[in-house]
């Protein structure tokens, strides 16, 4: 097979401008884009207005301020989950990837804290951002045991 030189133009020219959409692609993500990405792929599409996951995800970030991943790693994995390439987290270094999966727990655990997702009527509800309450368990007890 022989590649001609107009060929090997159209491959560049496809290769520059695949690189120019995803760089563009990334630069327009943000934090909340990550939190609706990572919760979708648990609990399918979202009812919830931008509002509240403004709301929440800023919220997560206040309270857990060290789980959040790098904004490199956060846009690269937006982007391969918005377009469906699950797999993507593979291919990252192993250090991003135990970052991921220390991530995804945590957000899942405060969204179902601060949010009204387990407690709506209906699954088509809207979920809203309720912030962050005290435990009313009557059973609970909450003082520190010295082991």
């Amino acid at each position: 097979m022989q590649i001609t030189r107009r060929t090997a133009l159209a491959i560049v020219a496809g290769g520059i401008a695949s690189t120019g959409i995803a760089a563009a692609a990334v630069s327009s993500f943000s934090d909340e884009d990550l939190v609706r990405v990572t919760l979708e792929k648990y609990f399918g599409p979202l009812n919830m207005r931008i509002e509240h996951l403004q709301q929440f995800v800023l919220e997560f970030q206040n309270r857990n301020p060290w789980i959040f991943p790098s904004a490199k790693v956060a846009d690269v994995v937006t982007l391969a989950e918005t377009v469906k390439l699950g797999k993507a987290r593979e291919l990252l270094p192993q250090d991003k990837r135990r970052d991921l999966r220390h991530f995804d727990p945590w957000v899942i655990a405060e969204f179902h804290m601060l949010t009204d997702y387990a407690w709506r009527s209906s699954p088509d509800d809207p979920i809203r951002f309720t912030g962050w309450h005290p435990c009313t368990n009557p059973f609970a007890n909450l003082e520190l045991q010295n082991a």
